[in-house]
């Protein structure tokens, strides 16, 4: 009975460890599709594809924390892309720039094909090295500015002029 005990015990405490970093950190709050519906500062390691965020630094220069917001917010990037460069890959390219950029030209110019707005997007990326070991993958964020967000974004309600003036 004792040891039947202790199993069951040590089970569930690693079920409830393991399941404790999803408790501790959630993510940001998002709807059934994936998009966010809440704003949260997260970790741009974390960024998913079609996530809407601003750098939290006034100069973009630290990169590490993000604030994602629904994509009807005002915001200054949006994640286009996503995926993993091995070592080789980077080799072949001659650098990691070049590897990224080849990876996310024809992601950035899909995009760049349906903004609708007059100024143009520009794309931009991150790349997260999977572990510290030097020949570790790459993963990588292809990001563009939006120039759209404006066309998607809640614009308030103008009333007509009908709505605003009584009849006589």
């Amino acid at each position: 009975m004792g040891k039947r005990l202790f199993g069951v015990v040590s089970v569930m405490s690693i079920a409830l460890l393991l399941s404790g970093c999803s408790l501790f950190n959630p993510g940001p709050a998002r709807d059934s599709a994936g998009r966010v519906t809440e704003s949260a500062t997260i970790s741009a390691r974390d960024l998913t594809e079609g996530d809407c965020f601003t750098f939290n630094s006034a100069d973009g220069g630290i990169v590490d924390q993000v604030t994602v917001m629904p994509c009807t917010l005002e915001h200054d990037y949006i994640s286009i892309g996503q995926g993993t460069l091995t070592t080789a890959e980077v080799a072949s390219a001659g650098s990691l720039q070049n590897a990224v950029s080849a990876a996310c030209a024809p992601i950035f110019d899909t995009f760049k094909a349906a903004v609708k707005a007059t100024a143009k997007p520009k794309q931009q990326f991150l790349v997260f090295p999977e572990s510290d070991k030097a020949d570790s993958d790459q993963l990588y964020s292809c990001i563009s500015t939006d120039p759209d967000q404006t066309a998607t974004a809640s614009a308030p309600v103008e009333p007509s002029p009908s709505e605003t003036t009584p009849a006589p």
